[in-house]
């Protein structure tokens, strides 16, 4: 396929097959996807219909296959050239015919089974051009009109196959081989016969074949190929891997959860690729206006050919007005966009939500697990009392937490474990809704959690403690208080931090144009102000439950415009429905978020969302330039042929040229973040 009208061929062979419920062709990624009733249809009917309307199908192979010199689709357009310069050193006219006929050979075949069908598509332009050219004896310009217009469908496939291929190397991080430890001995085997709960051996230099948990060892793993993320990541017992990232310091042994086509890799390129098929509603509002034009150029051919009876200028328009640079414009560039979000761990999973996030007015962050790292974690102890030092409250504290199964009784025992503090089990364990928890150890109670529950004990604080829990209050910690055997030891802050980039994340999305940023959270209103403060975020709405965000959302699109919502994929998900942009973070591991967002990063990486926005802005910006330049680009070489300013063999040139200056715009996207500032 080489065109739109190519795509539209193929999507409509398809659909005549009974059975077929759903066809999305696609030019720029060269591939087809077909729902069909396996009771009505079948894949050799499929491929029949494609054939039949003029199409091949090539199967999918493993490797690459290199072409011999003698069968490269270059070594014809080198002969044809060949034989133009020498029919015209020795004005030969046998020389210009055989070059006329190698060159056009395939555009007439082309053609004809198109007229078959009876359609009309830039082949049947060319083809008529050529052949008027030689009937009426121009055999050196139908000859150079059939080359110019063949190098150019081989340059034009050639920079849309590099789009391709930035899809299809994400697999090539995948390795073939894989070492798995059996018993007393280690295997190699294809990575296909991995089975899950192998344990794989993994060495310093070598990429991980699976995806799976570490068993033993410690190292640096480069996640680029996953994540997009440039710095390595430290991995030990219990750490998360995937397959495809590169082992880069010290030996890892792996048990598989997922292989072959289930790992995180595999499962993102089948992603990727589904979205490039994914048409943005641009694109199809182009596609209705091609079809309209095949008719307008066969008029202005005939118009022209009425007023001033020249074949040749009529042919000429007829080939300049051809819209292949208008209907390549946006589907060269959504391939380019998604293939380089790809590349950072972002997941846009088609054309249209491409589109919607360059509109954006609104973004809306979800708090806890989003814009904070949804770990709290303990960042300040005070100590009161005399008796025990910080190390001792810390060591009574986890010990009446340890069975608990909140999130701050959680941090406060890791980190006991990070002091390497003893923690044994309570005698007593009781845990106070909404209050704290309770224990008893050697004989003595320990109480920790908020300040009701030591009152309901009576243990009183004084003014000095009063204070200092009202200051860290002030500032949204969750400060938790620690009394033994009656009297209050200290406080134990505990916190769930900011992300590192969200600050960051925040300003580059308003330096991107975002009118407004949200906090949408069901947090209490001061610890939400405190951590949207921090992060620069003026709108913050709290006390929000997940059954309650879709409406704010909703009331945000009808106040502002286009919203994208960020979540976590899984909580979040009626929010991230209602949005015009679902937006899931950290991804990589789970199923849930992925049907649950448009876009999905696969790291819990928040500059990923302003990079996403700014593709987003950047890509539209190149298909409006795309479909100016092509517009303009036509309009005057359309009215130079009429006129007869550009020859036939000029209005072949001009042809190409709009296609592959509109082509190379769109590869650009390819670029977009690397050596340059994000716009």
């Amino acid at each position: 396929m080489t065109c739109a009208g190519c795509a539209a061929n193929v999507e409509k062979a398809l659909r005549s097959v009974a059975g077929v419920a759903e066809v999305s062709v696609s030019a720029a990624t060269g591939k087809a996807i077909c729902q069909f009733d396996p009771q009505q249809a079948t894949v050799n009917a499929l491929t029949a219909a494609v054939r039949k309307a003029g199409y091949g199908i090539e199967k999918p192979a493993n490797t690459v296959s290199v072409l011999p010199w003698w069968r490269t689709p270059w070594l014809p357009v080198a002969a044809v050239v060949a034989l133009i310069i020498a029919g015209w050193a020795l004005h030969s006219d046998p020389l210009l015919i055989t070059a006329t006929a190698l060159a056009a050979y395939p555009i007439v075949w082309t053609a004809l089974k198109t007229l078959a069908r009876r359609q009309i598509n830039a082949d049947v332009l060319v083809a008529t051009g050529v052949i008027a050219s030689a009937s009426i004896g121009q055999f050196l310009a139908a000859a150079e009109v059939a080359l110019i217009m063949r190098l150019g469908e081989l340059l034009e496939n050639f920079t849309i196959e590099r789009a391709r291929r930035s899809i299809g190397s994400l697999m090539e991080h995948m390795p073939l081989i894989a070492r798995v430890r059996r018993g007393s001995r280690e295997e190699e085997v294809p990575v296909e016969q991995v089975e899950v709960g192998d344990l794989c051996v993994v060495r310093p230099g070598e990429k991980i074949p699976v995806d799976g948990v570490v068993e033993s060892g410690q190292s640096s793993v480069n996640q680029a190929a996953v994540t997009g993320e440039s710095a390595p990541a430290d991995k030990s017992a219990g750490n998360e891997v995937f397959s495809g990232t590169l082992n880069i310091s010290g030996a890892l042994i792996v048990r598989a959860t997922r292989v072959a086509a289930e790992s995180t890799l595999a499962r993102i390129a089948a992603l990727v690729e589904a979205a490039q098929q994914r048409e943005a509603p641009i694109q199809r509002t182009l596609d209705r206006w091609a079809r309209w034009m095949v008719p307008l150029m066969i008029t202005l051919s005939l118009l022209t050919l009425a007023f001033t009876g020249d074949v040749t200028r009529a042919i000429t328009v007829l080939i300049v007005a051809c819209p292949c640079a208008l209907v390549l414009a946006t589907p060269t560039a959504i391939v380019a966009a998604i293939a380089r979000a790809a590349r950072e761990g972002v997941l846009i999973k088609g054309g249209q939500y491409l589109e919607a996030a360059g509109r954006l007015k609104v973004v809306v962050f979800d708090k806890t697990g989003t814009l904070t790292r949804g770990e709290p974690s303990v960042i300040d102890v005070k100590q009161f009392c005399p008796e025990h030092s910080s190390a001792e409250m810390i060591a009574l504290a986890a010990v009446a937490e340890k069975m608990s199964q909140h999130p701050f009784g959680r941090a406060v025992v890791e980190h006991a474990d990070a002091m390497q503090l003893a923690v044994p089990d309570p005698a007593l364990f009781e845990a106070h809704h909404g209050e704290g928890v309770s224990a008893r150890h050697n004989g003595q109670r320990i109480l920790v959690g908020k300040r009701s529950l030591l009152e309901r004990h009576a243990v009183a604080l004084d003014a000095s403690q009063g204070e200092h829990l009202a200051e860290h209050e002030g500032h949204g910690h969750t400060t938790l208080m620690v009394a033994h055997d009656g009297k209050v030891c200290g406080t134990i802050c505990v916190s769930d931090e900011p992300r590192a980039q969200a600050a960051d994340a925040v300003a580059e999305l308003r330096r991107l144009g975002i009118e407004k940023i949200v906090m949408l959270t069901g947090d209490n209103p001061r610890v939400a102000r405190s951590v949207a403060t921090r992060l620069g975020i003026a709108d913050v709405e709290a006390n929000v439950m997940p059954e309650r965000k879709a409406a704010h959302i909703e009331s945000l699109r009808q106040a502002h415009g286009a919203v994208a919502m960020v979540g976590d994929g899984i909580n979040d998900a009626p929010a991230l429905a209602t949005a015009d942009v679902g937006v899931a973070m950290g991804v990589s591991g789970t199923d849930a978020a992925h049907d649950a967002a448009d876009i999905a990063l696969i790291a819990d990486d928040l500059s990923k969302v302003a990079f996403a926005v700014g593709l987003s802005r950047h890509t539209l910006r190149i298909i409006r330039q795309g479909l100016v330049f092509a517009l303009l680009f036509n309009v005057a070489m359309i009215s130079s042929a009429m006129h007869g300013v550009v020859s036939l063999i000029g209005g072949a040139v001009a042809h190409q040229i709009s296609s592959l200056v509109v082509i190379l715009n769109a590869m650009r996207l390819l670029g977009y973040g690397k050596t340059r500032p994000r716009p």
